[in-house]
């Protein structure tokens, strides 16, 4: 369950937890936090979906995450409090910005700006050995994943404004 040594992967972890933490800390309230959660969870269930298809499954087994293919506690801290929170991080600026998002150019170039934030993250956490690219996957493959499931993000962090609206 623990790694089996304590190294830049871990220390990349917290860094963007806490990174994470901050940011929301320092933003101006703009969702509820269940509207939040809700967005949250439901980055972090697309992010176990695609990693247990695309990292664990076989034959596919395109990348692995941390030190050790095996569980550990820094994958379930990357999946349950980063991508959570990364999820409300998504939500709270579309909700800053949904008076600009009504044409389709702006709401695709704020997809683009995730899309191009997220790879450009996920190029870092490579740099650190929070991911391990196997086979013939590497970033542009990403970007091509961010590409069809952030559209998916923004239509459900859409539908969970419209219902905090509601309520």
């Amino acid at each position: 369950m623990l790694p089996k040594k304590f190294d830049e992967n871990e220390i990349f972890t917290l860094a963007a937890l806490a990174g994470l933490i901050l940011a929301l800390y320092l933003l101006p309230k703009a969702v509820s936090w269940k509207a939040g959660l809700a967005n949250g969870l439901f980055f972090t269930a697309m992010a176990c979906f695609a990693d247990e298809v695309l990292s664990a499954m076989h034959p596919l087994n395109l990348y692995n995450t941390f030190d050790s293919p095996d569980l550990e506690l820094f994958d379930f801290i990357i999946y349950l409090p980063v991508f959570t929170l990364y999820g409300y991080l998504f939500i709270t600026v579309q909700r800053f910005f949904r008076a600009r998002l009504r044409s389709v150019r702006n709401v695709f170039f704020y997809l683009l700006a995730w899309i191009v934030f997220t790879c450009l993250m996920e190029t870092i956490a490579v740099k650190f050995g929070v991911f391990h690219y196997l086979k013939e996957w590497n970033n542009f493959h990403s970007l091509v994943a961010y590409c069809f499931i952030f559209p998916i993000f923004y239509a459900y962090a859409n539908w969970i404004l419209k219902m905090e609206v509601t309520d």
